[in-house]
């Protein structure tokens, strides 16, 4: 592996294991760890955002399907937050005002 990828690399791992642990969060409906994890990805994402300075044709395809993969995890995730949090809980109206309820609108939603 080249040094020039490490950081990139680095970065992708961080981002994929909090997409991991946003997925179980998810899975066990748990919206205070969901919120939590929200914060450490939002740094991972910024890690990645400095770590990744080329359009993704230009890196080795071992980097396309690593990044890939964890676009495909992020898509996943959305669609099970959206199933499983906000569609299927009342508690959760379009009219709803709590702080959480907007930033998980802000980052499950359109």
């Amino acid at each position: 592996m080249r040094s020039s990828y490490k950081d990139l690399l680095d970065a992708l791992d961080l981002h994929q294991n909090v997409l991991h642990a946003e997925e179980q969060a998810i899975i066990a409906r748990d919206l205070n760890t969901v919120e939590r994890i929200s914060h450490l990805k939002d740094e991972s994402i910024e890690k990645l955002t400095f770590a990744n300075n080329k359009p993704l044709e230009h890196y080795p395809v071992f980097i396309q399907e690593r990044i890939s993969i964890i676009l495909e995890k992020q898509q996943k995730n959305t669609d099970n937050f959206r199933r499983l949090h906000i569609q299927d809980n009342p508690s959760f109206t379009k009219e709803s005002t709590s702080p959480l309820f907007k930033r998980m609108k802000q980052a499950y939603l359109p």
